[in-house]
């Protein structure tokens, strides 16, 4: 059982402290001078207990635990900090995220007592997960009861020995019958004796008498799972139950290692059930557990007696196979696997349609313990998920390799922030009535200078996204845009307006956003017509109802919506009527194939006349070649924006480029 204590906190001498204490009371001690530390550590290690400070600078102990319950839900988390911090830790303790709130500064003894108490809580979950995967894959039939005798959750299997289990779940299992003395079932809970015997009334239709064995089949502290056969001869119509073949999962992990001790090649499967994830929020407790329960059962009478399988957890399953195929023999027996998979689960589930998915490896070809493949190919799962693949495919490491990049890169964008590890880059946008500068986009850019030098705005963006630091991130770029602005009005330099990329997450997540910008402008004597603000297609046509709101407010303040990379997405003239926009710009798809496609270009020339019918103006980005340029200006373009006037440059080069377009530019 695990008994590592993760210690979180930004004070060093408070970390000496705890892990002084901790390893001399014989726990196995790790830790972490932050949260973006510590959840670096937790991506290649589990524990059992956090212990945690609250007030942290980038990233808190709420948002750090908030983090560690989404990805690590077993982990136990304690908050050890202040008093003053009571009220704001409530919240954590009320949604179940922090186990306890102990106060700085603290007594060792109480310190300790918590600690082995977060450890029986944890131990509880991991013993709770272990009685699940048996009662979900077993075709034993099994009930669970608490050291009382107290019968609790039982499988599909159990009715069919006991017809009526629904009705004894939260009574003693003496109530099954009424010759069943107190001092045996004693004896029995105590494991002095391995089995009960005792004569059950069936109250089923025909009213039969059964004799039932009851036997232990696993025990732990918290509970027990007892297995259920029959008697003497099986009753008339009673199934006979197969010996199953699933494995638990520390079981199955000292197979796989056992096979690389022994030199013995292998296959591992891990599959999947495709879209799981809708039918678990569709579908009640009960209903997805007897879901569950028939996947498996299928999984298993899909398999053939060589191959072990574990059920890891809820849809996920790993196989073993004893020997090495190639490629197309391993696909071609996955596929008649799967098939027979379909065939059994129609039986029970006709109307149920449920694809496999998954990824396989090769032991020791791949050239990684077992376990670690194990580990690598549920990543893999991820990836297919997103792909919503229906198939069985090849482990492929450099997908691992680029998760765990993406990871690392959005532990560091927590700090390129503060560290002025970004810049500003301005596109410059050309008014082709006037053919003068006419504005810019804002880009920014991130230099990481540890390990990774320039990374690409298309690699942190999405990861900002995804992980939230695009709140701040969005925030920043409006700050030093406005600062830029000001900076350039001071210096007498042509001013002209700054088109600011919008994330969809910022309107939604970010309540105070308005404000925020109202606050910037103000503070640098700027007037809103000076910022525009771009906002990608896609997201505004996902929440049309959402977003009217929200920009409506902003133009009702005189700033400008722009909708990026129109064309790429669900493309509607017809819903930008119903939006507050004031601008659309075309996408580079659109506008590549302007030099060769008359399709094409008549495609354009639609676009933009029936966009100003709207009374939107319309601008065309990556423009890159002479052709592109004027044939846009004949199609009634607007504005361009692209390498063939300019890079994204920096800010003085930026300035030098708007003095240098007083001069007529010749399109």
């Amino acid at each position: 059982m695990i008994n590592t204590i993760l210690l979180v906190d930004d004070e060093l001498n408070v970390l000496r402290s705890l892990k002084r204490l901790f390893v001399r009371s014989g726990f196995d001690v790790a830790t972490a001078s932050s949260a973006a530390d510590a959840l670096e550590y937790l991506s290649t290690n589990r524990v059992a207990v956090i212990v945690t400070d609250f007030r942290m600078p980038v990233m808190d102990g709420a948002e750090f635990l908030l983090e560690v319950k989404q990805k690590w839900p077993t982990t136990v988390n304690l908050v050890l900090s202040g008093y003053a911090d009571f009220k704001s830790v409530v919240e954590l303790l009320n949604q179940g995220v922090a186990f306890r709130f102990l106060e700085k500064p603290w007594s060792d003894d109480d310190l300790l007592t918590n600690i082995h108490q977060a450890l029986v809580e944890f131990s509880k979950y991991h013993f709770q997960k272990t009685r699940d995967q048996i009662l979900l894959g077993s075709v034993s039939p099994l009930i669970e009861v608490t050291d009382k005798g107290v019968i609790g959750r039982y499988n599909g299997y159990a009715k069919k020995v006991i017809h009526n289990i629904e009705q004894l779940q939260g009574r003693n299992v003496s109530e099954l019958s009424a010759t069943l003395k107190t001092d045996v079932i004693d004896a029995f809970f105590a494991e002095e004796s391995p089995t009960l015997f005792l004569n059950y009334f069936d109250v089923s239709a025909t009213g039969e008498e059964k004799e039932i064995i009851i036997e232990r089949y696993l025990s732990d502290q918290f509970a027990h799972l007892l297995k259920l056969s029959f008697g003497g001869a099986c009753p008339k119509n009673e199934l006979r139950f197969k010996k199953s073949s699933l494995m638990a999962e520390h079981e199955f992990c000292e197979l796989v290692t056992s096979f690389e001790l022994n030199s013995r090649p292998c296959t591992v499967v891990y599959l999947g059930v495709l879209q799981f994830s809708l039918l678990n929020n569709l579908l009640n407790h009960h209903e997805i557990y007897s879901l569950i329960h028939d996947i498996v059962n299928a999984i298993e009478g899909a398999l053939t007696d060589e191959i072990k399988l574990c059920h890891f957890n809820m849809d996920r399953f790993v196989l073993l196979i004893p020997r090495i195929m190639n490629d197309t023999q391993l696909l071609i027996y996955m596929e008649k696997i799967i098939k027979k998979f379909n065939e059994l689960l129609c039986l029970t589930r006709a109307t149920t349609d449920l694809n496999l998915y998954g990824v396989y490896g090769f032991v020791p070809e791949d050239g990684i313990s077992g376990k670690e493949l194990i580990n690598q190919m549920r990543l893999n799962m991820g990836h297919q998920i997103v792909k919503q693949h229906r198939t069985i495919t090849r482990f492929d490491p450099d997908l691992v390799a680029d998760y765990k990049k993406e990871f690392e890169l959005s532990r560091m964008l927590l700090t390129a922030i503060s560290e002025e590890q970004l810049t500003l880059r301005f596109q410059p946008k050309i008014d082709l009535s006037s053919q003068k500068v006419a504005g810019a986009e804002v880009l920014v850019r991130w230099y990481e200078p540890k390990k990774y030098g320039w990374v690409s705005p298309a690699q942190f963006i999405p990861i900002a996204e995804c992980d939230g630091q695009i709140i701040e991130l969005g925030r920043w770029v409006i700050e030093k845009s406005c600062e830029a602005l000001s900076r350039w009005m001071k210096e007498g330099i042509e001013s002209c307006p700054l088109a600011i990329n919008v994330s969809g997450r910022q309107l939604k997540e970010d309540k105070g956003f308005v404000d925020f910008v109202l606050e910037c402008v103000k503070k640098h004597h700027l007037l809103s017509s000076q910022l525009h603000f771009e906002l990608t297609e896609t997201y505004l046509v996902e929440d049309i109802a959402g977003c009217q709101q929200q920009l409506s407010e902003l133009r009702s303040h005189g700033f400008e919506i722009l909708i990026d990379d129109f064309g790429v997405g669900y493309s509607s003239l017809a819903y930008l009527s119903k939006l507050a926009v004031d601008a659309l710009k075309l996408d580079k798809v659109l506008i590549t194939d302007l030099d060769s496609s008359i399709g094409m270009q008549s495609l354009v020339r639609n676009i933009i006349r029936m966009a100003h019918e709207l009374k939107l103006k319309v601008i065309a980005e990556g423009v890159e070649t002479p052709f592109q340029c004027s044939k846009l200006k004949t199609l009634g373009c607007d504005y361009v924006q692209g390498f063939y006037f300019s890079v994204p440059l920096e800010e003085d080069d930026f300035c030098a480029f708007i003095q240098s377009t007083n001069k007529i530019i010749t399109i």
